[in-house]
């Protein structure tokens, strides 16, 4: 089994070499972590790579399952940054999708819609990503083309926040920003009705009137029981779920409270998120509508700056 196959020259890696983390047992994983980095080699969603090297300088690398099997990932460098093309074959990832001497590549970057495309092609220029084009399996390219919106609510008032959803202005909004998206389709939840503007948004909801938004956050863990699915640093009766990011960031109900929190997943904690429902639902449609350029960013950022939503404007830097 072929572990490392490297060239240098002047004592640098130059020219193609191959290399595979692949393991027979666990205690010979951590040795084999320690030559990666060792070698200034660089981290990708597989463990088995063929990159190019000239005098010491990563050039290009591809990820593979194997050997043998096509390219899952492949990134061209220039000067230590993303400088060329990128190319993947979409799917999930567990952190960045490519880390090399301090460069790293997040997968939202690409803000890939739902459902899911089989590739992309992306451009990048001295570490700045220039233009994405998405593919279907048979190779045709896909058109995610977008029209922005008009009338978003950039005037809105924060005395009229409260009512947002009840008057179905959430409703509304959902399927004007994303007319065409699928619906989540979720069972009600008795926990959210009990709580001011609940049972507007459990309505809303159950019938199909919340689109599947994809990029930040979406509502498919609506419902999400935290005490019976003893979720970790918040297994109690009080929380139930609202939206996720789809990673374990969620945002939980308080129903004693009628807040929001936010749950982060990696320490077991949440923290306060948003005073109501209603101010939820306003931010994360349009923090969505964002990610997709439907919305200018900065104009969205001073709007949650003048009503004070400052959850809102922290996910706009996220996303």
């Amino acid at each position: 089994m072929l572990l490392l196959d490297a060239t240098r020259k002047d004592g640098k890696l130059d020219g193609e070499i191959k290399w595979s983390l692949a393991i027979h047992q666990m205690s010979e994983h951590a040795p084999r972590v320690a030559m990666q980095a060792a070698l200034g080699l660089p981290k990708g969603p597989t463990n088995t790579m063929l990159a190019t090297f000239a005098n010491g300088a990563l050039v290009e690398v591809r990820f593979r399952a194997g050997f043998d099997f096509p390219d899952t990932l492949r990134v061209e460098l220039r000067d230590g940054v993303i400088d060329g093309t990128v190319e993947w074959v979409i799917g999930p990832a567990n952190g960045a999708l490519f880390e090399y001497a301090g460069t790293t590549l997040l997968p939202k970057v690409f803000k890939v819609p739902k459902p899911w495309p089989h590739r992309l092609t992306a451009v990048f220029v001295k570490g700045k990503l220039k233009n994405t084009t998405y593919f279907a399996k048979d190779g045709t390219p896909i058109d995610t083309g977008v029209t922005s919106l008009t009338e978003w609510g950039e005037n809105v008032e924060a005395s009229t926040l409260t009512g947002y959803i009840e008057r179905g202005d959430f409703a509304s909004d959902a399927a004007r920003f994303f007319p065409k998206a699928p619906r989540v389709s979720k069972s009600g939840s008795e926990k959210v009705r009990a709580v001011p503007a609940g049972r507007a948004l459990d309505d809303v909801v159950t019938g199909g009137g919340v689109p599947s938004m994809t990029l930040a956050f979406d509502f498919d863990s609506y419902g999400f029981d935290c005490k019976k699915e003893d979720l970790y640093g918040a297994n109690d009766d009080k929380y139930v779920g609202i939206a996720s990011d789809g990673s374990g960031e969620m945002f939980l109900l308080d129903v004693t409270t009628g807040e929001v929190v936010r749950y982060a997943h990696e320490e077991g904690t949440v923290a306060p998120a948003f005073t109501s429902l209603d101010q939820l639902a306003f931010s994360l449609l349009r923090v969505e509508a964002s990610a997709k350029k439907l919305i200018p960013k900065a104009k969205l950022s001073a709007l949650f700056k003048r009503l004070g939503l400052t959850m809102g404007s922290a996910l706009l830097k996220e996303y």
